[in-house]
């Protein structure tokens, strides 16, 4: 079972969504902590191999995350709408 933190924008982020879908997010982010591989359910970004990006997709959002397999941590760096989620990166 998987631990997931949120930083200071992802929290802020959350916070500005409408109550529907941050609760959808919420959700989600619940059930990847609950995987035992949540890798398997989200998409490897291209161009971050030192550090592996991940984009998991809710509805129009998208979340901007990050997976440590040794502390069973999953980290979320942003959670954007889909047309300017990739562009800060």
């Amino acid at each position: 079972m998987f631990t997931v933190h949120l930083n200071k924008r992802a929290q802020k982020d959350l916070l500005d969504l409408p109550k529907n879908d941050a609760r959808r997010i919420r959700t989600t982010l619940n059930e990847l902590a609950q995987e035992t591989e949540p890798w398997l359910l989200v998409k490897k970004l291209q161009g971050h191999e030192e550090v592996p990006l991940y984009s998991c997709r809710v509805g129009h959002y998208r979340i901007i995350l990050t997976i440590d397999h040794g502390h069973l941590i999953i980290f979320v760096i942003t959670i954007e709408h889909r047309r300017s989620a990739y562009r800060n990166i």
